[in-house]
């Protein structure tokens, strides 16, 4: 068995967004996709919830609290949560009280991420974050292996293209 390294919540099975999916010490930048109202199960057993998806793949809900929502709102320029579709917006972590214990909570900017879009070089599209990777991240490691900047899709299909490229070595051997 492998040894883990890293924060023990990541490894929990969780299905919604939390603090141990923020990179350390940026902000995560996602996209709204829609916004839906959830039975989320917690302490006090089953609530409904409001809930944000995400158009990033791999990237889990958000449970939404009024903080969070008001923010979204300020970002949006709506209070209408159907109107909240393409909105980008920056999560961080951020130390807080609640119920007698100082806790690292999920919190929303109440302004919209500067623009720092990085481009695909191969299909022009916006390299976007891809569950725990920033799209930072997605483009400096296919700039590293590939000598361009490439969104998840294009770099995954030059992976299987360099893949399927390489020399199978046959075991051929001569007679005598």
């Amino acid at each position: 068995m492998a040894k883990l390294q890293g924060d023990f919540r990541k490894f929990m099975n969780k299905n919604y967004l939390g603090s141990w999916d923020i990179p350390d010490g940026d902000d995560l930048i996602a996209t709204i996709d829609h916004v839906e109202q959830e039975q989320v199960e917690n302490a006090k057993g089953k609530e409904l919830k409001l809930t944000i998806h995400f158009t990033d793949r791999g990237l889990k809900p958000m449970i939404l609290n009024s903080t969070n929502s008001q923010r979204i709102s300020k970002v949006a320029g709506t209070t209408r949560v159907e109107k909240w579709s393409g909105i980008r917006i920056a999560i961080y972590t951020e130390k807080v009280n609640a119920f007698g214990t100082t806790t690292d909570a999920l919190r929303i900017r109440d302004y919209a991420p500067k623009s720092k879009e990085l481009f695909c070089n191969e299909c022009g599209a916006e390299i976007v974050g891809s569950g725990k990777y920033t799209a930072k991240a997605i483009a400096e490691r296919a700039k590293v292996k590939y000598g361009e900047y490439l969104c998840m899709d294009c770099a995954m299909a030059r992976a299987e293209k360099s893949a399927e490229s390489e020399p199978v070595q046959d075991e051929q051997t001569e007679e005598v």
